[in-house]
Formats: structure tokens, C-alpha cells, sequence
């Protein structure tokens, strides 16, 4: 009798020990989460600084009307071509 008495204690304290890994398990659950959503919180504002260096680069490569404006009025005065002109200069 007292060795069944034993080993029920034995399995209490094996479930109370596997209950408190599990317990202890999902604590650590929730904070990984919360350290997950923490990084992907900082890594948004990098993100949208990644984003506006690329619309700037865009920008930077869009159609200029005042260069061609200057290569027309330059290009009226002598009466030719620009691709005339970039094939003389090129020769030259």
C-alpha cells in the first residue's frame, strides 16, 4: 500500500512539474511574440526610409523639361539637330 502511495505522489509531481514547464513555456511564448512585434515595429520606419530613398532615386532620373529647353534654344540658334549635334561633337 505505501508503495502505491508513492508512486501517485511520484506522478502529482511529475504532472505539477510538466504543468509548470508548460506554463512556463507559454510565458515565453507570449514574450517572443511581443519581442517579434516589437522588431517588425522598428523595422517599418527603415522600411518606409527604404521606400522614399528609391521614390528620390526615381525622381532623381525623371524627364527634365528645363535640360531640354536648354538644348532646343541652343539648338535654334544653329538651325540643327540635336542628334546632329551630340554625332559633330562626338567627331570633334
Amino acid at each position: 500500500m505505501t508503495e502505491l502511495v508513492t508512486v501517485i505522489e511520484q506522478r502529482n509531481q511529475i504532472i505539477n512539474n510538466m504543468d509548470q514547464d508548460r506554463q512556463r513555456e507559454e510565458e515565453e511564448d507570449k514574450l517572443v511574440a511581443t519581442m517579434l512585434k516589437r522588431k517588425d515595429f522598428q523595422k517599418e520606419p527603415a522600411a518606409e526610409g527604404e521606400q522614399q530613398q528609391q521614390q528620390q532615386q526615381k525622381k532623381k532620373k525623371k524627364f527634365k523639361p528645363m535640360k531640354v529647353l536648354k538644348r532646343l534654344s541652343v539648338n535654334q540658334g544653329k538651325g540643327g539637330s540635336p542628334r546632329k549635334e551630340m554625332a559633330e561633337k562626338d567627331k570633334s
